[in-house]
Order: C-alpha cells, then structure tokens, then sequence
C-alpha cells in the first residue's frame, strides 16, 4: 500500500490539475494543449509502417510517442492504484505483472485475432479488450493510446475500426460494464458498429482517425482517480484476479 495515502504525486499540489509540461494550471487549459499536441503527434503516428505486437511494451511505446510533449510520465507504467467513474479499481499494482501476463498470453492464444469470421472476431477482440483496458496501464491517456493499439491489431487481422461510429459515453458505459461486471455484451455491440472488412485497395501502413463520433464528452470528462488500497482490499482484488 502507499505510505502516501491521500496524496496523488501526479498532481500540482494544491490543485486538481496532472503536473505537466506545457504550464497548463487550470484542467481546461491542459486539456485544450493536451488535444492540440496528441493531434499532431497521431498525424505522424498514422503514417508510420508499424506492425501490432499485442504487447504492453507497445502500449507504452505509442503512449510516450502521444503524450511526450504533454507529460514527464508519458510511456511509463502509472505507479498508484486508480479507478474512474465510481468504479472498482484497475489492476493493482501488486498484481499488474500477473494482469500483463494474462492480457498478453489470451491475445497470443487468439494468435492476434486472425483468421476469424467477423462474429467470432468481435467476440474476441471485446473480450481482450476488457483484459488490456483493466490493466489501464498509465495515469491519463489510455483510451487513445488503447484505440491505437487495437486499431492495429484488427488492421493486421483484416479488418478496419471506425471509431467514429460511436460516441465516448458509449465507450466509456460498454467498458465500465466489462469492467465491472465480466459482462461483454455492450462491447460486442459496440464492436458490431465498429468492425469492417478492410478495402483491398487501403494502404495497411496508414491508420485512420481514432476520435469518437462529435458530441461525445472528452477524456477529462471523466478522469482516473487515485485510489489507495489497504491491506485488506488488496487481499480482495487478489481473490477477484485469481
């Protein structure tokens, strides 16, 4: 458990606002700057010939690449128990080797999701989505950084995502349920919205957009949270990942 408890080292002290490295000291002006420079960096993200590896070291390696001009941290695993919206905590940290373990080894027994029909191959991308998605690997910017991820790998399996077929809300309720719940199904159909054939005249270097469907609330909307564990509730979330 963290000696500190109550404090989270990732914000300005006094404030409610990630330490950051644009000056930004109100969560409006860090989250206009944060868009302004993770934009930019997709743009040359999106052009570049990358392959999926279904790995948390590229989930790191595509978060710094986002986020470095934003944060210190960008790239580096969260060092606090967190949760978001009222909900149960991600992985543990005392746990989140054996949680890496798991997401990684599941996708690699799906052999990356390939050669599946499209229904079998929504039913298991919601599933290895929810196991990357509870690890929730850094402070802020793991929904981007996830729609990257995934978005390469159903590109190298076959298929394209459009995200901008739903909304951030839908996202953000179909993942709290997984979550919560091991309940896919809002997933899956949020998949189902999402998931096409890839042309057979698209360039498989390029990647499209990864943003929502307009109208949707944005990632400050609803942020991580610091969540320190006792002894006890460490004890439960052992039980519950076993």
């Amino acid at each position: 458990m963290n000696d500190d408890a109550g404090i989270d080292p990732y914000l300005i002290p006094g404030a409610n606002v990630l330490r950051n490295k644009v000056n930004a000291h109100s969560g409006q002006a860090l989250a206009a700057a944060e868009n302004d420079l993770v934009n930019a960096r997709y743009s040359k993200l999106s052009i570049m010939p990358l392959a999926a590896e279904g790995t948390v070291r590229q989930l790191r390696w595509i978060h710094h690449f986002l986020f470095q001009d934003v944060y210190e941290w960008a790239g580096r695993i969260r060092t606090i128990d967190m949760s978001k919206g009222g909900g149960s905590v991600f992985q543990p940290l005392q746990l989140f080797i054996t949680g890496v373990q798991y997401a990684e080894a599941t996708l690699r027994d799906d052999h990356m999701l390939q050669g599946l029909d499209r229904g079998r191959f929504i039913e298991r991308l919601s599933i290895n989505f929810d196991n990357f998605n509870t690890l929730h690997p850094f402070r802020e910017g793991n929904g981007r950084t996830q729609r990257v991820f995934w978005t390469l790998i159903a590109r190298d399996a076959g298929w394209g995502l459009d995200w901008s077929q739903v909304s951030k809300r839908e996202n953000d309720i179909a993942s709290f349920i997984a979550h919560e719940n091991v309940d896919y199904s809002r997933l899956e159909a949020m998949f189902d919205k999402i998931v096409q054939p890839l042309p057979p005249e698209q360039d498989r270097r390029l990647l499209p957009a990864i943003g929502f469907k307009p109208g949707g609330h944005d990632d400050s909307a609803t942020p991580n949270v610091y969540q320190a564990l006792s002894d006890s509730e460490y004890g439960q979330q052992r039980q519950r990942c076993s």
